[in-house]
């Protein structure tokens, strides 16, 4: 991880439309760093650690997932009990790793500004070969990874137990030493079915 490294990219098809959003590295510590995600007009921050095995996200990130239930519902969720690995040090052919995060806090409903919810975010990954891709950023040999995606919360809202479901299926193609350049995510939120691209525009790593 660099300080001040960055990452711009754009997302399409999901929930929210298009937008724009940018990722960078505003903290670096020993053990790990601060990951800031720009949105039009949220700002986030997500926590990372450095392990012996890969990186952990600490937090539920500024990708398009957390992106559709950040922008979505303002979700106000603290994370705890963070298992797994979300990024591991050495990728190899057909391996496979899981991540997950329990999830607490309140979420905006329409009418009532603080719902209290709790829940889990899953997800399982595996490897599924290397491939060439392009994006506005440039052509990259990538590995490809694939990615089941679960957030399960439950929202007491007016009294009543709301569950707040996604499932998506995600394949990422991501570049060791410069990070994730595509993604295609095929979800399911609320019922709404739903396809979002989203691809690196530009990037600048110190």
């Amino acid at each position: 991880a660099q300080q001040g490294a960055s990452w711009v990219y754009t997302s399409t098809g999901g929930p929210n439309g298009s937008f724009n959003y940018s990722n960078s590295i505003t903290e670096v510590r020993a053990e790990g760093f601060t990951l800031t995600s720009q949105f039009t007009d949220i700002t986030r921050t997500q926590e990372w650690s450095c392990q012996p095995d890969g990186l952990k996200a600490l937090q539920l990130g500024g990708g398009s997932t957390a992106g559709i239930l950040i922008q979505g519902m303002t979700a106000e969720l603290t994370t705890s009990e963070v298992t797994g690995i979300s990024i591991p040090k050495n990728v190899t052919p057909g391996m496979q790793w899981q991540y997950s995060l329990a999830l607490q806090g309140t979420v905006v409903m329409p009418g009532d500004p603080q719902a209290p919810a709790k829940g889990i975010y899953s997800v399982i990954m595996q490897e599924m070969g290397s491939e060439t891709v392009m994006v506005p950023a440039g052509t990259f040999e990538a590995i490809k990874i694939q990615s089941n995606s679960t957030i399960d919360i439950i929202s007491t809202f007016a009294g009543t137990e709301v569950p707040i479901k996604f499932n998506g299926t995600t394949i990422t193609w991501y570049v060791p030493g410069i990070g994730y350049v595509k993604s295609m995510e095929n979800g399911d939120f609320g019922g709404d079915a739903f396809s979002a691209t989203t691809e690196l525009q530009s990037y600048s790593i110190p």
